[in-house]
């Protein structure tokens, strides 16, 4: 029973962080330069439904001045598609497609997509082996709000995988967001994964025993 609570608890806990914070099957190809993923995207609806949780490779076309309308026309949106980062220490940034950009997309984070209707990402570029990830210590909301950007060519296809990858505590959950029917699973380090990660999707991870510095195993 009180395993069961705990549980419960911990999915009550993920599923508020983005909710609060915030107020798929992809398929890849790789060649000699790099990558490309064609992702599709869910229309925003209520609670988690449409909030797409997008994974980069590090080396993208995304970045610097003009990189976030780069990310909107890579991935149809309209002139209301919004994408949003966290940086784990308590900054969100959001930029609207139809806005002037006014800061650069945040270097190995997941990003957040919501767009009014469906759409479908064409997305390229290349990881970078070398390339570290920040998991910052869980703190009040939006402190320790981790979009970790899972690499395209991790090893993991299950959050335990990852939890063991990450060095991440006991304590730690690792959540998936699936933005086509809203459904949220979460997954507490240490137990038996039951469900898988997604190509091209970042995950919401909560850390109280961080920070970690994370080198992603990858093939």
């Amino acid at each position: 029973m009180a395993s069961r609570h705990r549980e419960r608890r911990l999915l009550v806990i993920t599923a508020g962080v983005l909710l609060v914070a915030f107020t798929v099957v992809g398929t890849a190809s790789a060649s000699n330069m790099g990558f490309k993923l064609n992702k599709p995207l869910s229309a925003q609806g209520s609670g988690s439904k449409g909030r797409n949780l997008v994974s980069l490779p590090s080396n993208n076309p995304y970045k610097g001045v003009g990189g976030l309308q780069n990310l909107c026309n890579a991935c149809g949106l309209g002139s209301s598609g919004q994408l949003v980062q966290f940086n784990g220490l308590g900054q969100v940034v959001s930029f609207v497609c139809s806005q002037v950009q006014t800061f650069n997309l945040l270097p190995d984070k997941g990003v957040m997509v919501t767009n009014p209707t469906d759409s479908s990402c064409i997305l390229v570029g290349s990881d970078d082996p070398q390339s570290t990830d920040v998991i910052e210590d869980l703190g009040s909301s939006p402190v320790g709000t981790n979009l970790f950007n899972v690499k395209w060519h991790h090893i993991c296809t299950d959050p335990q995988c990852l939890c063991l990858d990450s060095n991440l505590s006991n304590t730690a959950t690792i959540t998936r967001f699936d933005a086509a029917n809203g459904q949220v699973f979460a997954h507490q380090c240490g137990q038996v994964a039951l469900w898988q990660l997604v190509l091209g999707e970042a995950v919401l991870i909560l850390e109280d025993n961080g920070p970690k510095t994370v080198h992603q195993s990858h093939f």
